[in-house]
């Protein structure tokens, strides 16, 4: 607590799978700053939910050899996007917040950016993807588009199909 009227962090990491640091979580958030925690799938939803950002170590599996998994995808998912209820509905409101008005397209990046804000410890890797591009083609009601923008730069889209 002393470090946070430093004013000199810009954020804190919290790693951890006890409920015991959800009230640390909010009063350092209370206080405008970011928190990122770190935690086993185990971890209670009142402190996944305390933190801006919450990412399950699982998704770091480590080999035999010491070395680091090469992909998401060989390893068993720890989330089944396609029973997922609650992930489901997330990404439908995501979806809703992120398409205008006009019903056109939503961009991909604003899509992640509603459901980080709707469930905290959304990551495309929990379901065995390493992109949200690559979980968003997989679900059917949904259609992504790739533009090139007029400044040469490419911009993803999601639809309803």
């Amino acid at each position: 607590m002393d470090l946070l009227h430093t004013r000199e962090l810009g954020g804190f990491c919290l790693v951890s799978s006890d409920s015991d640091f959800t009230r640390l979580a909010t009063r350092i958030r209370e206080d405008g700053l970011p928190v990122f925690g770190f935690g086993e799938e185990k971890t209670p939803n009142a402190f996944i939910k305390a933190c801006d950002r919450f990412i399950y170590t699982e998704i770091f599996k480590i080999t035999n050899d010491g070395t680091k998994k090469a992909s998401q995808a060989k390893q068993t998912p720890l989330h089944d996007f396609k029973t997922d209820k609650k992930f489901q509905e997330a990404l439908d409101q995501a979806v809703a917040a992120a398409t205008p008005p006009d019903g056109s397209r939503a961009y991909l990046s604003t899509v992640g950016t509603h459901l980080q804000k709707l469930l905290p410890d959304f990551d495309p890797r929990n379901y065995g993807f390493q992109k949200l591009s690559d979980l968003v083609e997989k679900i059917p009601d949904l259609k992504l588009i790739r533009q090139s923008t007029p400044t040469g730069l490419s911009a993803v889209f999601v639809e309803r199909s």
